[in-house]
């Protein structure tokens, strides 16, 4: 389904199935991980279609959504990528996406900024994990496109799974909405005790509460699916050339997987 995030993983925003069905049928994309240092053309495209999905659902305001990540090469980019003319008649559209915040300063986390205000402790707590090697995984969108083709959102959390450990991460946190929360096993993000209103935070309105998941490689590998656990280890072994086929809908789509960091 189309996603928006709350400040990192994702949060179903219930098209209508005519909406999805109607949908264009892709038949193969790109999923290419890279730094915000490079490829500006796509981290712009991939803020225009994030704003897009939100703007469609009168979602304004999100602490995620800016600019002023890119250029910044401690930003990792994850763009879903398909054929077809796209922003300004390139032969290119950007999909959906997500992007990996590394943690050289807790105080600029995301989430901190987001939430650090409803927990004192917050930054305290996280720090132990930053001194370790951590990321954030934020600003996560899927479009109705890659939706009709029976494509979930939790590809972009695989490849940024698998990133995690080439750029040598231990921990990579997300801040996860109601929805997410029930994704989170079979990728073996656990959610983070101790903190806030036992676990919980009043984000990103005073109805919603949010928490703080977080996979920590290698200890969690072993509680990963084992479908998920295949295409991690595919990523690994071949990160320009991997695949995975996903049989929707609509037909077959292929993802192919292009990690350049």
């Amino acid at each position: 389904m189309p996603v928006y995030t709350w400040n990192g993983m994702s949060s179903s925003l219930n098209p209508s199935i005519d909406r999805v069905r109607n949908a264009e049928r892709i038949g193969e994309a790109e999923v290419r991980v890279f730094r915000a240092d490079q490829h500006l053309d796509s981290c712009h495209d991939l803020v225009d279609g994030h704003q897009a999905v939100l703007q469609a659902y009168g979602i304004k305001k999100l602490t995620t959504f800016n600019r002023e990540w890119i250029g910044d090469p401690d930003v990792i980019v994850i763009a879903a990528v398909a054929k077809g003319i796209g922003v300004d008649g390139k032969t290119e559209r950007v999909l959906g996406g997500a992007r990996m915040h590394g943690v050289r300063d807790v105080e600029d986390m995301p989430l901190i900024k987001a939430i650090g205000n409803q927990d004192e402790n917050l930054a305290r707590h996280m720090q132990a994990y930053a001194d370790e090697g951590a990321y954030e995984l934020g600003g996560m969108w899927n479009s109705i496109e890659l939706a009709g083709m029976g494509v979930e959102a939790t590809f972009l959390i695989q490849a940024a799974m698998a990133t995690l450990t080439m750029v040598g991460g231990r921990h990579l946190f997300a801040l996860t909405s109601p929805v997410t929360r029930r994704m989170q096993a079979p990728l073996a993000f656990f959610t983070e005790e101790g903190i806030g209103q036992d676990g919980y935070f009043t984000y990103p309105t005073e109805k919603l509460r949010a928490t703080i998941a977080r996979y920590t490689f290698p200890e969690n590998i072993e509680a990963v699916q084992p479908q998920v656990r295949e295409l991690l280890e595919n990523i690994w072994q071949d990160p320009e050339r991997a695949s995975y086929n996903v049989q929707g809908p609509k037909g077959d789509l292929k993802l192919k997987f292009r990690i350049e960091v």
